[in-house]
């Protein structure tokens, strides 16, 4: 049994580098390595405090203007080595947005990827000006290359529409480039399934309350500890991403069904997800990044095992993504998925969060070509394995 009050966990403390520690030949490693201090120092004096911290991690601003491959493997060098000197395990290396793709091909990206473990990046593919199509159909030309390369590095690649800067949470996130600042991704799914089934929730108003305020109690006890600390070090307060993170051991998509009264992926998800998203957006505090609720369908066991039995495919989780914050978040794709679809899956995301001028990201998991057509076989530990579901009949 669930303990009813769990250890506080937190799923991110990122720090967001300045605009200026990076240049046209890469970026100061040392000036990285300090800032990377400080932000272990922030996660040291929260597990002082009680806290499970899971990562402690760097953020890179993002690039606006044409970058070309040889300056981007300069930065992820620099970016890389700035985090080995720090101890930190991961960093953003940017979010490109559409103009910084006019000189790179998508195995340029590639290549960065893969050549550095530690490093995460995303592509922009809407935001103000709508969908940019040439960096939806470059973002799933990426997908494909980095799968036949190293599969793997698809977990740390998202194409994302509408974020806007200083969020925590990987891959997407980027700072903006002015003062080093600081801000906190949740991983509060234990504490919320805890306190789902301590108090049953009777209707969706009942669990947007349960949700507000568990989380609204998580961001005060923190706020009081993270504002000094990051002031102590000269760092600004970006504010919390409240999206509740998931764990082995804490299932969002449990919570969501004990929340609910439902068997995820059935009639009544739609307007869980729609409550649930309304508790966290009103949990108070300042916030950044996605600020919903977010179905990592690779990483959770109930939303992985509800893929596997064909109860909710890439379509409803866009569904759920109109009341939500979800995207499309570690979606499983055959090697034989056909390029059209992957770049037609990401432009849906990129539709939705454009007519509704809210962040979403897709991150797909597309196996290598030639690999298992009846399951995937990632091997990283934060996957989930499953079987693919059985095809439609072509009679259905």
């Amino acid at each position: 049994m669930t303990d009813p009050t769990p250890t506080p966990h937190v799923r991110a403390v990122t720090v967001t580098l300045p605009g200026e520690v990076f240049h046209d030949e890469g970026a100061d490693a040392a000036a990285i390595g300090a800032h990377g201090g400080r932000a272990r120092e922030i996660g040291e004096e929260l597990t002082r405090a009680g806290y499970d911290v899971q990562t402690v991690r760097l953020s890179a601003p993002a690039l606006d203007g044409p970058t070309d491959r040889d300056r981007l493997a300069a930065r992820a060098a620099d970016l890389a080595e700035g985090c080995r000197r720090a101890g930190v395990g991961s960093a953003s290396l940017a979010a490109l947005r559409p103009a910084a793709l006019a000189k790179l091909d998508p195995g340029d990206v590639a290549e960065v990827l893969t050549g550095h473990p530690s490093l995460f990046l995303a592509v922009v593919v809407a935001g103000d000006a709508g969908v940019d199509e040439a960096a939806v159909e470059f973002s799933g030309a990426l997908v494909r290359e980095l799968a036949r390369r190293d599969p793997e590095a698809n977990f740390r690649f998202a194409a994302v529409a509408n974020l806007a800067p200083n969020a925590p949470l990987f891959p997407g996130s980027f700072g903006d480039g002015g003062p080093a600042g600081v801000s906190v991704g949740l991983q509060s799914a234990g504490t919320l399934l805890a306190r789902a089934r301590a108090d049953r929730p009777r209707d969706p108003a009942a669990a947007t309350r349960l949700t507000a305020a568990c989380l609204g109690e998580e961001l005060a006890a923190l706020a009081r500890l993270l504002e000094p600390f990051g002031r102590a070090r000269g760092l600004r307060f970006h504010g919390f991403d409240p999206s509740p993170a998931c764990a082995p051991d804490a299932s969002i998509g449990e919570f969501l069904e004990v929340a609910g009264g439902i068997r995820f992926g059935a009639p009544g998800t739609v307007a869980t997800c729609a409550a649930v998203t309304a508790g966290i957006r009103s949990a108070g505090h300042p916030t950044v990044g996605y600020a919903g609720l977010m179905l990592p369908v690779l990483e959770d066991p109930v939303l992985a095992r509800a893929w596997q039995e064909g109860r909710i495919d890439a379509d409803s989780v866009l569904a759920y993504s109109s009341v939500c914050g979800a995207g499309l978040d570690t979606i499983p794709l055959p090697g034989t998925t056909p390029d059209r679809e992957v770049v037609a899956l990401i432009r849906d995301m990129a539709a939705l969060s454009a007519r509704w001028g809210k962040p979403l990201s897709a991150r797909l998991m597309l196996a290598p070509p030639g690999s298992d057509p009846r399951r995937t076989t990632f091997r990283a530990e934060q996957i989930i394995n499953i079987a693919y579901p059985a095809p439609p009949s072509p009679d259905a």
